[in-house]
């Protein structure tokens, strides 16, 4: 894993609609288990990084830019993800619920400062 640089930073970012372009979508491995939902798109500054922090059943993490195969109905990874469970339909439409949440709790919490 490389050094942060000291200057970094990171930034998380949301869609205004959602489920958006990519925030709320499926996310598939290359064994083709679906393992989770994007949950936001985090973005490094200035050192470019970006990557995507998917939601899965009791677990988050990050996905690099480099490891999506392609963005479309879902999310397709080019790597196996063995740490998260696969889910269902019920599961993608639980798990993007508690993500509208989120963000809608977030922005109630960013209005009232």
């Amino acid at each position: 894993m490389m050094a942060k640089h000291p200057l970094d930073v990171d930034l998380e970012l949301y869609e205004l609609i959602f489920p958006g372009k990519i925030i709320g979508k499926a996310v598939i491995d290359a064994d083709a288990r679906m393992i989770g939902v994007i949950r936001n798109v985090r973005i490094q500054v200035p050192s470019p990084a970006i990557s995507f922090i998917v939601k899965g059943l009791d677990t988050e993490f990050s996905v690099k830019a480099e490891d999506i195969q392609a963005i479309g109905n879902v999310v397709q990874l080019n790597i196996i993800i063995k740490y998260s469970e696969p889910i269902e339909i019920n599961d993608i439409i639980r798990l993007r619920s508690e993500i509208q949440e989120e963000i809608v709790h977030f922005f109630q919490v960013i209005q009232s400062r």
